[in-house]
């Protein structure tokens, strides 16, 4: 009972003490330079279980209101039921654009292919860095069930 007692007494000073610290700035290296990433980071979060049409991702990945800033992507996390394809937007594939489903200047930023059952983890060391304004979308025209995370930034 006391070991226990000890072992408690300690986890507490640990949460505590993990608590207490000091925010630490967060930076990240892009073709400008060096980003402080502060409050702006994001996750985007979605999951499907149809063919997918050209649709925006959503969620933190809207297209930033402030016209100055941009979305810089870090890491793409994307899995599927569903083999892709070898014809054009069969495969999981990022694209930024305007216009709410990115239909006006539309432009390719990350692509790749995945097997059945497959899960892709990708991290840039350099951020993929979308143009200011612009939304990010996504496709997949191979039916089955989809999911996707999008992890980043927002900056100038």
């Amino acid at each position: 009972m006391r070991r226990i007692a000890w072992l408690s007494l300690i986890a507490l000073a640990v949460v505590i003490a993990i608590t207490s610290l000091p925010n630490r700035k967060v930076h990240a290296q892009t073709s400008t330079g060096t980003v402080n990433l502060g409050q702006n980071g994001f996750t985007c979060v979605v999951a499907v279980s149809t063919a997918t049409t050209i649709q925006a991702v959503g969620g933190s990945c809207v297209a930033p209101t402030n016209t100055a800033l941009r979305l810089y992507i870090t890491d793409v996390e994307f899995g599927s039921s569903a083999a892709g394809g070898t014809a054009a937007d069969s495969f999981p594939t990022l694209k930024t654009g305007t216009g709410g489903t990115c239909g006006t200047g539309t432009a390719v930023v990350w692509q790749a292919m995945i097997t059945a059952n497959g899960q892709i983890e990708a991290t840039f060391t350099t951020p993929i860095q979308l143009p200011k304004a612009s939304e990010l979308c996504w496709i997949m025209t191979t039916a089955g069930s989809k999911t996707l995370q999008v992890h980043g930034f927002m900056a100038q």
